[in-house]
């Protein structure tokens, strides 16, 4: 509109243009107030939501007549607290080893894992946990306020002793979406038959040094049916097997319950949340407790390298407690052969234990302990958690070097006939015929054994299909098994007994 054409205006227009103006200034400075009252929140929000983090430091000094004594740092976390960090430091000299573990106000004394959240021993010296993640080996979820209990113990100490310190951050601000368990499922399907498995092993939940994905990538390319995941004195990794899930391969739950200084042994087919406790020595008579705790969710309880090369950790809890032994670990060696030779005692001692094979796999191969070399081959009513429990727990299982060697084993006196893990009823006057077929070795010899030592041997035939027969001599042996060795003497395959008994 041009200047010429403005008029002035009348008093009642006068009156009506005011009553705009207050209504558009009224509406103007509430937008403003809001605008402001905007900047402020955003401006204040995040320092009010989360105020900068607590630093806590804890020190001290271990002498060296202190070697594997346990003790707990306690660190008191205020409310509010949404992720605990803990760095530890300690001087190396000497070949100084610090074990690290936390738990939470739940309870931290031995004897009861309720506060457990998690332990990775010497192989980590930090870790976190907040409710969404943690670091491998430890265990997601809410930071509870109250005194937690940092559990350190050297099992390396240098004459001069170990001088320590932790560092512990307390960070507070919104929780986050809570962690979401994914444990393996429990079959993978109902078919009978002999499944190749790997009943030892180790991921970066513990000291080894791959991740879990891998690790399941390898078991798929090496032909195994079945894992048993066997982490150090943790159940972290069996949170969340369910996420790395590989067509054909069970995991089945464990942990490889590692003591200060007595030996280590496998619980097998534990369920995801359980945790076995480590913390005790024999003279405390509480290993009884915690293989029959394994026991009650339908696991075994399985020695684990009993002439380990370090003498501190040779086994030293009572054979009765235990259902089996693992002869072979790795490679075979002289401390294996050793394994082999005490539990070949006590079978000679009328104990029924199971003998298994198994890699300790802590790198990917190739490596000296290659993940499934050697494997436990079970007879199972299904690849499912309950089925190869079962076949291990009737000790119908064989132990081979590598995936391509496969046996078949029976006994028969008359009309009876039994395989690995059964017994053999005799009738008076009877004599044994063994069967033994293998296949996928062209060198080597097989030998039948008993109680009283070798009762009969073959070559390995050269086609690498080996077919045997042997009648046996009027007796009553004890039990059979079978061992087949390279020309070298070192083990390709080893059989549980068929056992025998009269009528």
């Amino acid at each position: 509109m041009h200047a010429s054409q403005l008029r002035p205006l009348s008093n009642n227009e006068q009156l009506v243009h005011q009553k705009r103006l207050q209504r558009v200034g009224t509406q103007y400075n509430w937008a403003l107030l809001l605008a402001i009252l905007v900047s402020v929140v955003c401006l204040a929000g995040p320092a009010a939501a989360q105020a900068p983090p607590t630093t806590v430091v804890r020190q001290g000094h271990v002498p060296a007549d202190s070697l594997f004594k346990l003790f707990y740092v306690p660190i008191e976390v205020p409310a509010g607290t949404t992720e605990i960090r803990v760095q530890e430091d300690y001087n190396r000299q000497g070949g100084n080893v610090l074990n690290m573990g936390v738990y939470d106000p739940a309870g931290y004394r031995p004897g009861t894992t309720a506060g457990f959240r998690g332990w990775s021993g010497g192989a980590k010296t930090a870790f976190f946990i907040n409710a969404q993640s943690a670091s491998t080996g430890y265990v997601p979820g809410s930071v509870q306020p109250g005194t937690w209990h940092v559990l350190l113990y050297p099992s390396t100490i240098a004459p001069s002793g170990l001088d320590w310190k932790l560092t512990v951050t307390l960070v507070s601000g919104p929780a986050g979406s809570a962690f979401v368990a994914a444990p393996a499922v429990a079959a993978v399907n109902n078919q009978p038959g002999w499944y190749q498995g790997d009943l030892h092993m180790h991921t970066l939940h513990s000291d080894g040094r791959r991740t879990p994905a891998e690790l399941v990538d390898e078991a798929s390319a090496q032909g195994l049916d079945f894992l048993v995941s066997t982490e150090h004195n943790t159940n972290s990794a069996n949170l969340s097997w369910g996420r790395y899930a590989r067509p054909n391969l069970l995991v089945v739950n464990g942990e490889e319950v590692t003591t200060t200084a007595f030996g280590h042994w496998n619980a097998l087919g534990l369920a995801p949340t359980t945790l076995i406790d480590w913390r005790y020595a024999p003279q405390d008579s509480a290993i009884a407790t915690y293989t029959a705790q394994v026991r009650a969710l339908g696991g075994l309880a399985i020695i684990n390298h009993p002439f380990f090369p370090d003498t501190v950790n040779r086994f030293q809890f009572g054979v009765r407690h235990f259902d089996g032994i693992e002869v072979w670990n790795g490679s075979w060696d002289a401390r294996n052969e050793q394994a082999l030779r005490w539990w070949d005692e006590l079978l000679r001692q009328g104990r029924s234990l199971l003998a298994v094979g198994a890699s300790d796999t802590h790198t990917a191969a190739p490596s000296p302990n290659q993940l499934g070399r050697p494997r436990t081959v079970v007879q199972a009513r299904s690849l499912s958690r309950a089925g190869i429990m079962q076949g291990l727990r009737a000790r119908r299982a064989y132990l081979v070097a590598d995936r391509y060697l496969n046996l078949m084993f029976t006994a028969q006196a008359g009309r009876a006939q039994a395989s690995i893990g059964d017994t053999l009823t005799m009738g008076a006057g009877q004599r044994i015929k063994v069967a033994f077929k293998l296949r996928g070795a062209s060198v080597g010899t097989v030998r039948l054994l008993g109680a009283n030592g070798v009762l009969a041997t073959s070559p390995v035939a050269a086609s690498g299909s080996t077919t045997v027969q042997w009648q046996l001599p009027p007796g009553l042996p004890r039990y059979l098994r079978v061992e087949v060795r390279t020309p070298q003497g070192a083990m390709l395959a080893l059989t549980n007994p068929i056992w025998v008994s009269s009528q």
